[in-house]
């Protein structure tokens, strides 16, 4: 379902780390990658425009080495360089070119301004791939070597329209998760407390219910282990507990949630998992029209 792939890349550590792994890309089904690089503008890199051609240069080297990279781990490879950032740029390209997904590197525990960029504004599925100082986690090269996405997908809904288009893409990916799904819902306390405490349990009984019915959709898909896990408190700091409780390697989760107003792309809920989650994070956007 990702067989082509937009892989948004700088030269910093993370991504040449979502490079160097290919960010388990392969286990996506990925091969064609459109390497996107991002010259920033003169006056912001404070080069005089007689260095211009030299420092063009120097970038574009650094750009066929992260091609040949990739080249050498299977890929298909485009490389195209673009002036400044400009994730309204990348989405019309993923769009236009029809591209699947996006894939972006950031660090664990500093979110990178590209991949904050990119979600803000996603308008196709995108990948945040997770790396500690430039260097993969162990868990990476396991997956890569079982020749999957992820051996443990948790996929985290609030019941949202947008969570609903999210499900049909794990749907889709059960084929290439190796072991488990764990669904999680989150009954949001500020929602919830104090006016409607008294419904807790009829909330638990009803959610608990959607929450089955989407295991088993998933096990009759071929999924082989799901659970379903029902918490109480604020999402985006339950979600994250879960990731580490159950020592999910994967997150999947809607970009857009019951909350989601018009003039904003991303949820607040998304958008702290995202940048917060130690493990990679596949977002997926709500449909427009």
């Amino acid at each position: 379902m990702f067989r082509r792939a937009i892989v948004a890349s700088d030269f910093s550590k993370e991504s040449l780390a979502l490079v160097r792994s290919s960010g388990a890309l392969k286990g996506f089904g990925t091969e064609e990658i459109l390497l996107l690089h991002f010259w920033g503008t003169l006056e912001v890199l404070g080069v005089d425009s007689f260095y211009k051609p030299t420092v063009y240069e120097d970038f574009e080297k650094n750009l066929q080495s992260q091609k040949t990279t990739l080249e050498k781990q299977g890929f298909k490879v485009e490389t195209r360089v673009l002036e400044g950032l400009s994730a309204v740029q990348v989405n019309t390209i993923a769009m236009d070119e029809k591209y699947p997904l996006i894939a972006v590197g950031s660090d664990k525990y500093i979110f990178g301004a590209m991949a904050n960029e990119l979600i803000h504004n996603a308008r196709t599925p995108t990948y945040i791939f997770k790396s500690s100082n430039g260097k993969p986690d162990s868990g990476t090269e396991r997956i890569k070597e079982a020749g999957g996405a992820a051996e443990h997908v948790l996929f985290a809904t609030d019941f949202s329209k947008n969570s609903e288009v999210a499900f049909n893409y794990l749907v889709e990916m059960v084929p290439i998760i190796k072991k488990r799904v764990t669904l999680v819902h989150v009954q949001d306390e500020y929602r919830i407390s104090p006016y409607l405490d008294d419904r807790i349990d009829e909330f638990n009984r009803i959610d608990a219910g959607r929450l089955e019915g989407m295991k088993k959709v998933l096990l009759e898909k071929g999924c082989p282990e799901a659970e379903t896990v029902l918490r109480y408190g604020s999402p985006s700091s339950e979600v994250l507990k879960a990731v580490k409780d159950l020592s999910a390697d994967m997150v999947i989760m809607g970009s857009q949630g019951r909350g989601f107003v018009n003039e904003f792309f991303l949820g607040s809920v998304s958008h702290n998992v995202a940048r917060q989650s130690p493990v990679q994070v596949l977002l997926i956007p709500a449909k427009r029209q």
